[in-house]
């Protein structure tokens, strides 16, 4: 199978999905484990932005870094995507709304220069990911990012994280 570089939402979910299969876990993989990565993530993307938590430490900022620790949330907010897909009744119109929302990608002025990762965690906690797609651009916009990064970003990552498989990750 030949794989591209993504140009819609929908592609980002065939090539997690591609990844996930062709990952082995040690034990299955649930929801719940999926959003304790993707908040994990959460983390460390704050890590690398100049609003990070640990208002104890310096630490250069560096921006390639930041774009791909936001991406990383990409990753997990697939792979969410994909598991309720497969494992809930109707979830196809949510996956449609999400998709349509990203590949649709409209710059707005969100007011607050504020990075919305908490109102993110909470609403995969929730299961709000209708929301949860809407902070991540957000995110992505506050930060000077547009959808191109983001899939550019994706895809490097993505041939990456494939290289890793039987060697750092089991």
């Amino acid at each position: 199978m030949e794989f591209k570089r993504p140009e819609t939402f929908e592609d980002i979910l065939k090539l997690q999905k591609h990844l996930d299969k062709n990952l082995n876990n040690v034990r299955p993989r649930c929801l719940r484990d999926i959003k304790m990565s993707l908040i994990a993530e959460c983390v460390e993307f704050n890590e690398e932005t100049k609003e990070s938590h640990k208002t104890w430490k310096t630490k250069e900022y560096n921006k390639s870094m930041e774009l791909e620790e936001l991406t990383d949330i990409y990753f997990f907010f697939a792979q969410i995507i994909n598991f309720n897909e497969d494992t809930v009744n109707n979830y196809a119109r949510i996956k449609h709304l999400v998709a349509v929302d990203f590949n649709g990608w409209q710059i707005k002025d969100y007011g607050s220069h504020v990075l919305p990762t908490l109102n993110l965690i909470a609403n995969i906690i929730n299961d709000n990911v209708l929301y949860a797609i809407d902070n991540l651009m957000e995110m992505a916009q506050k930060l000077g990012y547009n959808k191109d990064d983001i899939l550019n970003c994706y895809w490097e990552k993505w041939q990456k994280n494939m290289q890793r498989i039987g060697k750092e990750w089991n």
